[in-house]
């Protein structure tokens, strides 16, 4: 039962409160400030470090422009992949003291004037008093390299740091956010060479920005229509000199940068989840590309190339067996590539999911044999009948003795295994006239055709492909 407090009343109202009560009020409300400001306080440390935070470095970084300050340098202790791994291994009380360790390192390096910031989770930036140059990094930035070659230890245990450097000049009127961004992107430009750090660069960071705005511009451009389309590079029977199938290559027609390459945008979109929407997108326009020609009683084999990760989709051989059945196509005619590094994660996973693709009919390629570390050993356990030789084996193979045996010897021990043989990129007379008295089964290529719209690509096929023509 509420019962009517007297005192609580006084301390509600002012008009009844008494001077102990006042002043108690005050107290209260002197303790709430100080709440408020370590509250903003804690916004500007890091609870990992006890380092000044992002919020704290771009408040600092306006009046952080003049004579004495030069370049801003950001080092990140290790690449997401190698910390998440990390994290897994160890769990995430080691993984903060790898990070304090790191800071603790990096401290020691600086000069007592030099505050550093923890900007990011595995991120810290510094001010420094030398100008950004390509020729030579600052004298600090050299000891924060050679600093951070050895290994963190963390409970007796040695960690690899791998980390970056990127150094970025200080201009006036920058943004703090941008300066973050521009050393963010030598950081990791840094970890392609050995020299461990790395000097801003418009060039570099002009692609990696094309590179962003490509993925950014991606999803849309699936969903709307025009800017992708699908072209068809014939597939020749090498002995017979007919087509038997085309291989279905993407392209992207970007209304701002115009014409993208598969060789750009793909390897973009293959780390992310939208290689789910693309390869979504390529099969559906492909299956319907094989219903045409199914219908106008053309047998040819479409090739479709698959990621691997679309593998590791839950439900992806689902979405490709209903589409057969949308489209009513014969799975036989359809042929899935992937490439042969497949089954360089989770290769019981890829295998099973190949060979249930297999046993609803589809033909298993794999894709640019000899352009990786090609393992021998998987070929008598993988789920596929084609063999496609990858083109950089075939670039000066009329001259190239070596690479004459290598591709000889390829095409034989594919048929002792019962592959059938497709050799890909073939652009000249003699590489093609080699490859048939070796008898590689087929083959494609710009000395036979280029890729071509569909259209075009039936016209083709009705005025060549579909008769004997020996490419002598």
């Amino acid at each position: 039962m509420y019962r009517f407090d007297p005192a609580a009343r006084r301390l509600a109202d002012p008009h009844v409160a008494s001077d102990d009560e006042t002043r108690l009020r005050e107290n209260l409300a002197r303790l709430a400030l100080a709440g408020e400001r370590a509250a903003a306080e804690l916004g500007r440390l890091d609870p990992i470090t006890g380092l000044p935070t992002r919020a704290q470095f771009m408040a600092d970084c306006t009046g952080a422009v003049d004579d004495a300050i030069r370049s801003l340098v950001l080092v990140t202790l290790a690449d997401g992949r190698h910390f998440n791994e990390l994290q897994r291994a160890l769990g995430h009380a080691y993984s903060e003291d790898f990070i304090r360790a790191g800071a603790e390192r990096l401290q020691s390096l600086l000069p007592p004037d030099t505050t550093l910031y923890h900007v990011s989770l595995l991120t810290f930036a510094l001010f420094a008093r030398e100008a950004a140059r390509a020729s030579a990094p600052p004298a600090l930035v050299e000891d924060i390299v050679r600093a951070f070659r050895p290994s963190i230890v963390c409970n007796n245990i040695p960690i690899d740091t791998r980390a970056g450097v990127g150094v970025a000049a200080m201009t006036a009127g920058a943004a703090p956010g941008e300066l973050l961004r521009a050393a963010l992107a030598a950081a990791q430009e840094s970890r392609k060479g050995f020299d461990g750090w790395a000097v801003y660069d418009r060039g570099s960071d002009a692609a990696q920005m094309r590179a962003f705005r490509l993925l950014s511009d991606l999803p849309g451009a699936l969903r709307g229509e025009g800017q992708f389309a699908l072209h068809f590079q014939p597939r020749i029977a090498m002995q017979e000199g007919v087509c038997t199938g085309a291989e279905a290559l993407v392209r992207w027609m970007h209304p701002e940068f115009g014409p993208v390459p598969p060789g750009e945008f793909v390897p973009l979109a293959e780390p992310t989840a939208l290689i789910g929407s693309l390869t979504r997108w390529v099969v559906t326009h492909s299956l319907r590309a094989a219903a045409h020609w199914q219908a106008n009683s053309h047998e040819l084999r479409l090739s479709i190339n698959v990621s691997p990760r679309n593998l590791e989709e839950p439900h992806f051989v689902d979405f490709l067996h209903a589409e057969l059945n949308r489209f009513d196509v014969d799975p036989a005619l359809l042929e899935l590539e992937f490439t042969e590094g497949a089954l360089a994660s989770n290769a019981g996973l890829m295998i099973e999911q190949m060979a249930r693709l297999k046993r609803l009919g589809f033909q298993i390629a794999i894709d640019d044999f000899g352009s990786g570390y090609s393992n021998m050993g998987t070929l008598g356990v993988l789920p596929a009948q084609v063999l496609k030789i990858d083109r950089s084996l075939l670039r000066s193979l009329e001259t190239d003795r070596r690479k004459q045996v290598l591709v000889r010897s390829i095409i034989q021990l594919a048929h002792a295994l019962d592959f059938e043989v497709v050799a890909e990129g073939i652009e000249t007379r003699e590489a093609f006239r080699l490859l048939c008295g070796w008898d590689c089964d087929a083959g494609q290529g710009y000395f036979m055709s280029r890729a071509l719209p569909l259209a075009d690509f039936d016209r083709w096929y009705e005025l060549r492909g579909s008769k004997q023509v020996f490419y002598d």
